[in-house]
């Protein structure tokens, strides 16, 4: 019972250590040929996320943030 205890803190005291070590998910900027549209992406677990800030002509902002690819489950 002890070994078995002894275990799972270990497991635990494990991926609190990978948790801690993770990097954020920043937003990369990607270049664009338009003046009015920004996107930019990252990583969040295994999605990859998209996002869209299109401006318009009264230099209103709208951001859109869409799901890419998934990885494996």
């Amino acid at each position: 019972m002890k070994f078995l205890l002894s275990v799972i803190a270990g497991m635990l005291m494990l991926a609190f250590f990978f948790i801690w070590k993770a990097p954020p998910a920043d937003w990369i900027q990607i270049e664009t040929n338009s003046h009015q549209i920004k996107q930019s992406v990252r990583i969040a677990g295994t999605m990859l996320q998209i996002k869209h800030i299109k401006k318009n002509d009264a230099g209103e902002e709208q951001i859109v943030i869409s799901n890419g690819i998934s990885g494996p489950k």
